[in-house]
């Protein structure tokens, strides 16, 4: 009977020391699910910490004195991406003063056909009428391309300013310069500025075979070379070898732009060559 009791005591125990150890296995695990990694906070990558430094310094007072830290400056993304983005702005502005000046002058221009005279009886009165109409329109073309012109040189200013190798050579980089080359020659030339598109069109057709192979800007370049030829011939600004130069230069873009329109070998090509070949030849002539 005793060891009946017994026994059963023994029982007991061992069944309340199980108990009491799965309830603290459970509470020593509890913890444990509070580290999982889906609520664990991740820690920040070494290039993101990297980058936070950097910004850290960002300082807009800062001054170099090695031109080297410049140009380092300039070879990166972030600048190449901030001058394409003020390049592609002021070529835009450019563009929408000139877009704004011909509908002006498409208006103006209507309204004058509209219009009507009743108090001009003569033809000389109408004739002055429309020379007064021209010299309005002539007056908002010359204001609006002085304009934009301005505006077309600072996109040509921050393009000019990128050193990055990778965006220079890009077709995008290529593509906005050429646009903005092309404006800026075609609003030059109509204000008189002739001399001065000859350096912008060498750089365009520079840029690569697309650009060279287009007519029109030989047509420009050896119409810019003729002028400055002209301006020898009635001024006498510059020497003989100038001169030469300018007609040489004139007569090689003619004879280009005369290539890209009717092939090497054309009748309309060897005409050219005949008009070139005698202009260079009265040209080198020793003075009787």
């Amino acid at each position: 009977m005793k060891l009946k009791i017994y026994i059963s005591i023994l029982l007991s125990a061992l069944l309340y020391s199980s108990a009491s150890f799965g309830q603290a296995a459970e509470e020593t695990t509890a913890p444990e699910e509070a580290t999982t990694p889906e609520t664990t906070k991740p820690e920040k990558d070494n290039s993101d910490f990297s980058q936070e430094l950097n910004e850290a310094w960002a300082n807009p007072d800062y001054r170099s004195y090695i031109k080297a830290i410049d140009e380092l400056i300039r070879m990166g993304d972030s600048f190449a991406e901030n001058k394409l983005r003020l390049a592609l702005s002021n070529y835009q502005h450019g563009k929408s003063i000139i877009q704004k000046m011909r509908d002006d002058v498409r208006l103006y221009r209507e309204q004058a056909m509209e219009s009507k005279h009743l108090n001009e009886k003569w033809y000389w009165q109408t004739m002055d009428r429309k020379m007064r109409e021209e010299r309005v329109v002539s007056e908002k073309k010359r204001k609006a391309k002085l304009k934009s012109v301005t505006y077309f040189t600072r996109a040509i200013n921050h393009l000019d300013e990128i050193d990055n190798k990778r965006v220079r050579e890009s077709r995008d980089y290529k593509g906005l310069l050429a646009n903005i080359y092309r404006e800026w020659v075609m609003a030059q030339y109509d204000l008189g500025n002739i001399p001065q598109t000859i350096d912008i069109l060498t750089r365009y057709i520079a840029l690569g075979p697309m650009y060279e192979g287009q007519v029109a800007p030989h047509k420009y370049l050896s119409s810019a070379y003729g002028f400055q030829e002209k301006i020898i011939e009635k001024y006498g600004i510059g020497t003989e070898q100038d001169l030469i130069y300018f007609k040489k230069k004139k007569n090689e873009h003619l004879l280009r732009a005369t290539e890209l329109t009717f092939k090497k070998g054309s009748p309309e090509y060897e005409r050219m060559m005949e008009i070139v070949n005698r202009d260079e030849v009265i040209a080198i002539q020793p003075p009787n």
